[in-house]
């Protein structure tokens, strides 16, 4: 397993916002999604590099700087220490890259099952591209999940991006589940409303609608056609905290 980063934060998105969380992030990803437009300088040729905001876990060209592990007792020492110094447990959440491609790992797994059983309350923010074996992974069945399918404008194509047996398989299994889903005034432009009724089919959970950007004048300039969009449509709105508190600094 390669792990990126992992930091004591809040929870800047989505169902709990602002709640406190260990965020875990796990190196690798099945999408690149190019038009997000995020821009990246790789560090080993000095290309730029384009995506999502966390290309950094996605991309192979920061393979190198990620650490890697094949103990989940060591993994798990070295995420527990950042909450040795408080009397609370925050939320535990999962991201990348996207964390579900690992989940056959054993170190992945083991890791989970010792977070599970410290006492946290663990959190997937997933892609729902990947198809879990809930029966014979069972433990996932105790984890949530924050389901950000990706739309249109991320530039995957559908048949990559949308797995509708994973993410129906999610909703119904895992401990709870919720969409979050990143426009833009541009995608609020198109038929979007269409898109995300094809993604949410036959799952009776929250649906949340967050503002594209990795800078606090991008979220401010797609913020509040997002959030009539939400009005319009019944959906839940999200801001992206941590972005306006601390801008595109990883490790907050």
């Amino acid at each position: 397993m390669h792990l990126v980063e992992s930091f004591l934060s809040i929870q800047g998105e989505g169902k709990y916002a602002g709640h406190p969380s260990l965020f875990v992030r796990f190196g690798g990803c099945n999408l690149t999604c190019k038009d997000f437009g995020c821009e990246f300088i790789s560090p080993l040729d000095g290309s730029k590099l384009v995506g999502c905001d966390s290309l950094y876990a996605v991309s192979g060209h920061f393979k190198n700087e990620w650490e890697r592990f094949e103990n989940a007792h060591e993994l798990f020492a070295q995420v527990i220490s950042h909450v040795k110094n408080i009397d609370y447990l925050p939320h535990l959440v999962i991201t990348g890259g996207e964390p579900l491609i690992h989940y056959k790992n054993s170190v992945f797994y083991g890791f989970l099952e010792l977070a599970l059983s410290y006492g946290f309350d663990v959190f997937f923010e997933t892609n729902a591209s990947v198809e879990i074996d809930f029966d014979r992974f069972d433990l996932y069945k105790k984890i949530g999940f924050c389901m950000s399918v990706k739309l249109s404008n991320s530039g995957e194509p559908y048949e990559k991006r949308v797995n509708k047996k994973a993410i129906q398989n999610i909703a119904a299994h895992s401990k709870e589940a919720f969409f979050k889903f990143v426009l833009d005034k541009q995608t609020l432009k198109t038929n979007v409303k269409k898109e995300i009724e094809d993604i949410i089919l036959g799952c009776n959970i929250p649906i949340f609608c967050m503002p594209l950007g990795k800078k606090r004048a991008e979220i401010s300039k797609n913020a509040s056609a997002v959030a009539l969009f939400c009005v319009k449509n019944g959906y839940n709105y999200s801001d992206r905290i941590h972005i306006n508190l601390w801008g595109d600094r990883k490790g907050v």
